[in-house]
């Protein structure tokens, strides 16, 4: 028999079909995504920018605006993954288009008639996580199997105690067998190793952000705003795991798959709060807070293992499937408190100034050591427990600048998101990095702007867990391409 193998994967994706703690980093960790102008900008503009984007972040941006507004913003991505294990390279690559924005601000001027020089409120949907990703993973093992990992976790148990959706698969498609060496003990069934490990992991989905706000503008000095934000999560993964002995190393062996599906749903929501200061025209100050956002998930999965033999006692091998499996929770994300501070150059024609450049930068922090799991039939002691040691609070930051050339304007910005792993995680030092920039048009009424960014990190994933069996990691390098369009008109 052959290996198999689990999943430990930092990031982004899912681990053996559970709700778990990385469930509750995929959907508390935000890249925020909408107007090519707010991306191209590294998402950094909340303190300056009148933007329908930037209310994601700081709401009392939305009392900047003088006038009413509609923008419609088409996304392009393109993900690529390059894998290393055990001296094996595999490149992938996945493309797709979706709806990073759709916004509507209305606004009501109220001129010299109060110090409220305006309020104006706005329904906007941003794109926030985009999930699409393809990674394949080839390569020989010489030292272990993930039979070695399916015997592990089935130690101690009876069979009739086997979960169904892991070593119980493994149980009946004849991968592990009994240990003599004593009672509910259990080994690999493979006599040795070198076999070819294959595993081709495929996500896709997102999470989306609906957002109600309202905001004002006092004197244009003091500028505050409040967000009610409905979140939407789809995420789908497809996991398909094989060992191949196509070297012959097994004379009873061919090969095993192991695959597992998961799909989850949801919603939840959250409050945003926001002011934004303007001491002196050329200088802002501004300060948002975000409630967790509070989560109800459903997830349904399903898992099976197809093994192939040449020997008397296994025959030809035999393939089995689990049980549909649904369960529903909740998940808390962490609370988020972002300061900033802007500034902006102008030049004047006709005693008539107007911004001519400007420059934005963006501090948020996030602690998730504070995401919480919840179920009203399980109690998630074990999962939270580990959210807490695994995960840390981190500073994201984000920059951004604008020069305007005539009718043109010309961005770019940065963004960095340190790991949300304590250093003692094997992805502690897994950082991501944005950048972004982009060119806009501005008419009387009109407006169109183009964005590109290019994000990357790098991380450590296992096949199967190596605190169970341990196993080398592979050396995933992940690499995407945005491209963003907003046509925008105001009234």
């Amino acid at each position: 028999m052959k290996k198999i193998l689990s999943i430990v994967f930092s990031l982004s994706t899912l681990a053996l079909l559970a709700q778990n703690e990385v469930d509750a980093l995929r959907y508390s960790q935000n890249f925020y995504g909408g107007t090519a102008r707010f991306m191209s900008t590294g998402g950094a503009f909340s303190s300056i920018a009148a933007d329908v984007s930037a209310i994601g972040i700081n709401p009392a941006s939305l009392g900047k605006y003088k006038g009413s507004e509609i923008t419609i913003t088409p996304l392009f991505s393109l993900n690529n993954s390059s894998a290393l294990y055990n001296s094996s390279t595999r490149d992938n690559f996945r493309y797709h288009f979706q709806m990073g924005n759709i916004g509507f601000v209305a606004n009501h001027n109220n001129g010299d008639a109060s110090d409220w020089k305006s309020v104006s409120f706005a329904f906007a949907y941003n794109r926030m996580n985009d999930f699409s990703r393809l990674i394949n993973i080839e390569g020989y093992n010489k030292e272990n199997s993930m039979t070695d990992y399916f015997a592990s976790i089935a130690n101690g148990k009876k069979v009739d105690e086997f979960d169904g959706f892991n070593e119980g698969l493994a149980w009946d498609s004849y991968l592990i067998d009994p240990d003599t060496n004593g009672t509910n003990l259990y080994k690999t069934a493979l006599p040795n190793y070198g076999e070819k490990q294959v595993k081709s992991l495929s996500s896709k989905g997102g999470m989306g952000e609906y957002l109600f706000s309202i905001a004002g503008n006092y004197k244009d000095v003091l500028f505050l705003g409040m967000s009610l934000g409905i979140q939407n999560v789809r995420y789908r993964e497809f996991d398909n795991y094989s060992e191949i002995d196509d070297k012959d190393t097994i004379a009873s062996f061919n090969y095993f798959n192991f695959n597992k599906e998961l799909k989850t749903t949801g919603s939840g929501f959250n409050f945003k709060f926001g002011m934004i200061y303007t001491p002196i025209p050329w200088f802002r100050l501004g300060f948002a807070m975000h409630t967790p956002t509070f989560f109800n998930l459903s997830d349904s999965y399903s898992s099976s293992i197809k093994s192939s033999f040449n020997d008397n006692l296994h025959g030809d091998g035999k393939e089995i499937k689990s049980k549909q499996g649904v369960f529903d929770y909740q998940l808390t994300t962490p609370f988020k408190a972002i300061a900033s501070a802007g500034f902006v150059l102008y030049s004047t024609n006709n005693e008539v100034k107007s911004p001519l450049a400007s420059i934005s930068v963006e501090y948020e922090y996030v602690d998730y050591s504070m995401a919480r799991l919840y179920s009203d039939g399980y109690g998630f002691d074990l999962e939270n427990g580990v959210i807490e040691k695994a995960y840390r609070a981190v500073g994201n930051i984000r920059a951004g600048a604008e020069i305007k050339l005539s009718d043109i304007y010309l961005r770019g910005g940065y963004g960095f998101y340190p790991s949300p792993y304590e250093s003692d995680q094997a992805n502690s030092s897994a950082n991501w990095s944005v950048y972004s920039f982009g060119i806009g048009i501005k008419g009387d009424y009109s407006y169109f702007d183009i964005g590109f960014n290019y994000s990357t990190f790098k991380e450590k994933y296992y096949l199967y867990d190596p605190s169970v069996t341990l196993t080398n990691a592979v050396s995933l390098t992940n690499n995407n391409v945005g491209m963003v369009a907003t046509l925008g008109f105001r009234f």
